[in-house]
């Protein structure tokens, strides 16, 4: 899809005030560390992101003469966002410390098939605390991109829209349907990353395909034979229910009425390709219209009922 100037001005202005990084896409080394103020609209991204008044002329051209050795290989920089939506009084700071670490600690190659995503080393760390994040970490400027070259979901198609927020690791795993057992539930923030999601659909499955306040009864009386994962308002993957996989349990808990509350989970079928793929979720995902304000239920049946 050609990015309109429209979806880059959204995006521009997303990132506001924000500091970024040049990685070399072959080492996986940040090779400059930058801020700035919104987009250019100039043919290559690296090349797009305005450089700000304090950059000297040694610096930019040195910057400049990476990203042609780049270019040459018929590659471009990754832009990486450290963080955006700052005040004009913290990217200074955001910077001096990125630039300081970068400067100290070492950063190795990545290896043949080795991928490197935004919070892909969380356990590198015995904390994991980001409260300053804001919604605003680090993230690829592509994935920004896409979200919001994301077109509405139009299709005409039942689906079961189900919301995926933050991961959480099951260390002692969880049951699921068919006996199966997954490891977590959630979605992994390098799932943003288009390529990697490719390549995990199969965890994407087990983590929606289980457990959920919703009735098979319901599903299928709506004709609805595919679920389709959302996170952040955009699909990101889409599967197929396995007929007569559908399990139910009966929890301890109560609901408002004092009934026992049930969940259920399903066993699915990864549907990567092809004409209903691309109207659900195709190369960008698709955005769902806004919902009701205070609606948080992550079951979510499509196409809106009137």
């Amino acid at each position: 899809m050609e990015l309109s100037h429209g979806v880059l001005q959204q995006v521009s202005d997303e990132l506001q005030a924000y500091v970024y990084m040049l990685v070399d896409p072959e080492t996986g080394i940040p090779f400059y560390v930058g801020k700035g103020h919104g987009l250019r609209y100039s043919e290559h991204l690296a090349t797009a992101l305005q450089p700000v008044n304090e950059e000297e002329a040694e610096e930019r051209s040195r910057k400049l003469a990476a990203i042609d050795r780049i270019l040459a290989t018929g590659l471009e920089p990754e832009v990486w966002i450290l963080r955006y939506g700052l005040k004009s009084s913290e990217y200074t700071a955001v910077e001096a410390a990125s630039i300081d670490l970068l400067m100290t600690f070492p950063v190795h190659p990545r290896q043949e098939g080795e991928a490197w995503t935004p919070l892909g080393r969380r356990k590198q760390l015995t904390n994991a605390r980001r409260e300053n994040a804001r919604g605003h970490g680090v993230t690829l400027l592509t994935t920004l991109i896409d979200e919001y070259a994301a077109p509405l979901l139009t299709s005409s198609t039942p689906l079961l829209l189900i919301t995926l927020n933050g991961w959480t690791d099951l260390p002692d795993g969880e049951l699921i349907a068919g006996g199966r057992v997954r490891n977590g539930a959630g979605y992994k923030p390098e799932w943003l990353v288009s390529s990697v999601r490719r390549s995990a659909y199969a965890e994407i499955g087990e983590s929606v395909s289980a457990w959920w306040s919703v009735s098979p009864k319901v599903v299928e009386a709506c004709g609805i034979k595919h679920v389709a994962v959302l996170h952040r308002g955009v699909t990101r993957a889409l599967f197929k229910i396995e007929p007569g996989s559908w399990e139910t349990i009966t929890t301890d808990r109560t609901d408002k009425n004092g009934r026992p509350i049930t969940k259920s989970a399903f066993w699915f079928k990864t549907i990567d390709s092809g004409p209903l793929f691309d109207e659900v979720v195709g190369p960008h995902g698709h955005r769902i219209p806004a919902r009701a304000q205070g609606a948080q239920n992550a079951i979510y049946y499509w196409p809106r009922q009137p």
